[in-house]
């Protein structure tokens, strides 16, 4: 078949094949499963409609069946048949709105065209199913909006790390709040955050316009374990500390003791004396 390995479609009405689409329409997982594990050759075949199984469970909205097969070949998610047809041109043809967006959210190639130079969005619109369309659209969307706020993070990091408030703010106004704590945070706990990168580089007028209600911040590195707190000492600005010990940080769990003897005696030394200071 057209798919991972480009091998040629092969159809198969052989009563093992047959047992695995009933399986499949039916969505019987531990039989789809066992089976497939028993013939894991069944995942490239086809039948008189040149459809493999995964196409098959998208065609019909099978997605429990969708999800199970996705489980245990991912690979197969965008491989075409002899019409160049993906499993999500066949679920968009079918109107299978909750299959389409199954095979969205598993990351399913929207932009995949079959022989006819059609994409799942266009055989949507040809097959009159609007529903299916939006889905195809809002996802096309959600793609793009992603994207931007990945940019927009990176930007605000490296405006945080450098001290341009300017851009701080005019970032953060360029996104809903909705949107504010993955553009503050991230995506995931290897991310850098905005806070982190603030008090770890002792920019003080950057930490006082993150310090607005409307944000949520990391407070924890979920990988270290170290606090906004461990930043701003290690930053060894005073003002930026005395910031952070006046703000409320109940959210944050550790013992005190940790973040003394993670400096040297002479930084906290320095630091004491400095605060004493009117």
């Amino acid at each position: 078949m057209s798919g991972s390995d480009n091998a040629p479609l092969e159809v198969d009405e052989s009563d093992t094949m047959q047992l695995v689409r009933q399986a499949v329409l039916f969505e019987n997982l531990e039989l789809i499963s066992d089976l497939i594990r028993e013939n894991p050759w069944s995942l490239v075949k086809v039948d008189q409609h040149g459809r493999t199984l995964l196409m098959l469970a998208a065609h019909n909205g099978r997605v429990d069946s969708l999800k199970t097969l996705l489980a245990l070949n991912h690979n197969s998610l965008n491989s075409t048949n002899g019409a160049g047809k993906t499993a999500l041109h066949l679920a968009a043809e079918a109107g299978e709105v909750l299959a389409v967006q199954q095979l969205l959210v598993a990351g399913a190639d929207a932009e995949c065209r079959d022989s006819f130079g059609h994409c799942a969005l266009e055989s949507a619109h040809i097959a009159g199913h609007d529903d299916v369309a939006a889905a195809i659209i809002e996802s096309i969307r959600e793609f793009l909006r992603s994207d931007k706020l990945n940019e927009a993070h990176t930007q605000l990091i490296c405006a945080c790390s450098e001290g341009d408030v300017d851009s701080v703010d005019r970032i953060l106004a360029s996104f809903s709040i909705k949107d504010r704590y993955v553009l503050l945070n991230g995506r995931t706990p290897d991310c850098d955050t905005a806070m982190f990168i603030s008090c770890t580089n002792g920019q003080v007028e950057i930490v006082k316009h993150l310090l607005h209600p409307d944000n949520e911040h990391v407070l924890v590195n979920p990988i270290t374990k170290d606090t906004v707190l461990h930043a701003a000492v290690s930053s060894q600005n005073v003002e930026l500390l005395r910031i952070m010990l006046e703000v409320p940080l109940s959210s944050i769990q550790f013992h005190s003791d940790f973040i003394f003897f993670q400096f040297p005696a002479s930084t906290w030394n320095s630091l004491i004396f400095r605060l004493s200071l009117p």
